[in-house]
Parts: C-alpha cells; structure tokens; sequence
C-alpha cells in the first residue's frame, strides 16, 4: 500500500519543517516534507464503509467535527468523525429525492451542511450534517448557446452557489482549428434563485490541424473557475498559463497570483502517447482509403513545444491556493513517484512554499494546519490521507 510504503523505506533523510523525521519518502531540500498521516481510511473488502471507489471529493468542517467523502462510484456521501469514526452513509445511484444520478462535486455549505453537484441531473442539493430532509436547488440557466449545462464549481460563505458554463468563442470560426473556450461565471443568489454574471474569461488556442482533412479540435487545458468562500473570492486558476485571475463575488477584479511553475516539454513519447488511440480508433472504423489520408494528417499534426506548467489548482480553506504541476506521462503505475509535490501561495507576490506528500498524493482539501487527500495502491484500492502541514507550511500563527 502506497502510505505504508512510503512510511516504511530504509533510505531516509531528514528534511528541514517535516513534522517528522522518519517520514521516508525521498525529500528535495528545498522543500518541505508534510507527514506523516494522522489518519488513513480506506480497505478492500469490497462491503464496509471505506470501501471506496472514485472519490470525487472531501469536505472536512472543524467545527463540527465532520469529515464527508464523496463516493462518485456508488454515488453516496460518507460522514466520518475527524477521527475516522463512521458516522452514516447517504445517497446512492437513483433518481429519488436522496438519490444522485451522477454525485461529480462537493462543498461544505454555510457550517452545518455540504451541497452536492449532480452532473446527470445537472443540478445541486443540500445535505445536512445531521440528516433530514435534501433540499433540491435549481439551475438558472444564462441566455446564449453553450455546449453544456452549468456546471457547480462552490459555495460562498453567504451562501451563494459559483456556476460555470463553458461555451465556444463564436469569433473564430477557421477551419482546421480548435476554438477557444469561453468560461462565463455567475453566481446564485444566496436562497439559490436568479443569477448574476460576473465575469467571463476565454481559453488559448493550443493545436492547429494541417492538412486538406478537418479534425475537430481540442481544448485539453481550458480555464477552471474554483472558489475561495473565505473571503468570497472567485480565482480563474488556468491551465495554460501559471498564474490565477482572482475576482470579487462582486466582479470587481483583483491582483493576479503567479504561480512559478516550469513549463514541462513536449517529447517524442507524450507525441506518440496522443495519436496512438486516434490511430487505433481510425484503424478500427475507417475504410483502408480514408485511413491512408487521415494517417498522412496525424504525422504532421503540430504540437505545441511546451505543455502547460500547471497541473491542478485546489482552493484552501484558509483562503490560500495550492497548486502541482503538470505530468504529461499518464502511463505511470499508482504511486510510482517517491513523492507529490504541491505548491502553496497565500496571496498575490507571495512566494512559494513546496510541500513534499507521498507518491499519488491526490490533494482535495487543505486548511491551515492539515491536508486531506487520496492514494491509490497497485490494485486501485483508494485511501483517504489527513496529513499533518510541515510548521513552515502552515498559515502564519497557526
């Protein structure tokens, strides 16, 4: 299992801020090293409640003292104590009132609940802590042509629900191009009804498709709108480019954050690695003519030099942004890396603090003092981790 044997390595090396020295996984010295786990939970006995499958996300509420799974592969929502004592399961596949046809997000909600985004039904609703009745929250729905429904992106602290709805750049309309992706972001009002749009942002164009044979572009780094209820702030966390848009739940805008992240290069292999599923499904498909054509096409199809820097962006809920680079190797075995490097910034000109977790370390949810995330051993099995942030790492007075 992927914590066990990144706790249990002859080689270590101590590291300045870990909050432990005998967490094993291999440290860069400019880093911090986070660990090790205060509490693990997951098994594989395929019938108790840390079963997990595809795990959409993690709510952790202090106060409360409650920790939520989202278990995206029987759709049901998990309450634990933050001490790993299993509280209830609700949810499940179905289309009744506590049913979720497709459970794809979850938010904390106002202190005393989570809202939970249904990408089949394309809607939300808001589960209590303690149980009772699912309230059920309506889609407003902006005027324009989109490609898909709003999608719920988070919750702010006054209760207002950030939707995105993704769309193409009409403007440009060139054959043999991909479009950019325009993003529009509104807001619910705070008892879910109306909405307001307060900004939009538009996506970069990445590949171009030479030849006499139109192929339908792609759009694989698109900005991702997340939300930072602290202090009811929207940040547009962009894949193509190292740095965070930050706007008011007013729209006013606000100072970007730079994220320094490298670019990571395009090879040979990450080349090859795209076109071999297209060349596998256009041999399956295709008459032997047009497979001749279109092959001609994908052997000069351009890439870009440069994949984008940024990999994933999670907002804190201390109000600070972590970010992790991109890995274009998508063949790599679960926990194949010694370690999961993940960048936390608290604002506009700060500097980074790198934070090493074990290899696979699938961040989903960090405070001030911890962070909350996912493993996945050999065999696929899932692991929720809430590890201890290094004394350099956290929020200061903290």
């Amino acid at each position: 299992m992927v914590a066990a044997a990144c706790l249990e390595r002859d080689d270590r090396t101590d590291t300045i801020g870990s909050a432990e020295p005998e967490a094993a996984f291999r440290a860069d010295p400019a880093h911090l090293r986070a660990g090790p786990p205060r509490l693990r939970l997951g098994s594989a006995s395929g019938d108790g409640q840390t079963d997990f499958h595809d795990i959409a996300a993690v709510v952790v509420d202090r106060p409360a003292g409650v920790l939520v799974v989202a278990n995206r592969g029987d759709a049901t929502l998990r309450t634990f104590t933050l001490d790993g004592a299993w509280r209830d399961t609700r949810g499940g596949v179905g289309g009744g009132p506590r049913e979720l046809g497709e459970l794809a997000a979850l938010f904390g909600y106002r202190g005393d609940s989570v809202v939970v985004y249904d990408a089949a039904g394309g809607g939300a609703s808001v589960w209590p802590y303690t149980g009772g009745g699912v309230r059920r929250v309506g889609i407003p729905i902006p005027p324009g042509d989109t490609l898909q429904s709003p999608r719920l992106q988070g919750a702010m602290d006054d209760g207002r629900l950030a939707w995105a709805v993704p769309r193409p750049d009409r403007r440009v309309d060139e054959m043999g191009e991909s479009h950019p992706l325009q993003v529009v972001v509104f807001l619910t009002s705070a008892d879910g009804t109306g909405f307001d749009p307060i900004a939009e942002t538009t996506g970069t164009r990445v590949f171009r498709y030479p030849g006499d044979s139109f192929i339908s572009g792609q759009i694989p780094f698109s900005p991702q709108p997340f939300v930072l209820p602290l202090d009811s702030v929207l940040l547009f966390g962009s894949t193509a480019r190292p740095r965070a848009e930050r706007v008011t739940g007013g729209g006013l805008p606000l100072a970007p954050i730079e994220f320094a992240l490298p670019s990571v290069p395009v090879t040979a292999e990450d080349r090859e690695m795209a076109l071999a599923p297209m060349r596998a499904e256009m041999n399956r498909l295709l008459p032997t003519h047009m497979r001749t054509r279109i092959a001609a096409t994908l052997d000069v199809w351009a890439f870009p030099d440069s994949l984008p820097p940024l990999g994933n962006v999670i907002a804190g809920a201390d109000g600070r942004v972590w970010v992790t680079g991109y890995r274009p190797r998508i063949d790599a075995a679960p926990g194949e890396d010694d370690v999961s490097v993940w960048s936390v910034y608290a604002g506009p000109g700060s500097p980074a603090v790198n934070v090493e977790f074990p290899g696979g370390f699938d961040l989903l949810w960090a405070d001030e003092t911890e962070a909350v995330g996912v493993v996945r051993d050999e065999l696929g099995v899932e692991y929720v981790l809430i590890i201890p942030l290094p004394v350099g790492a956290r929020t200061p007075g903290r």
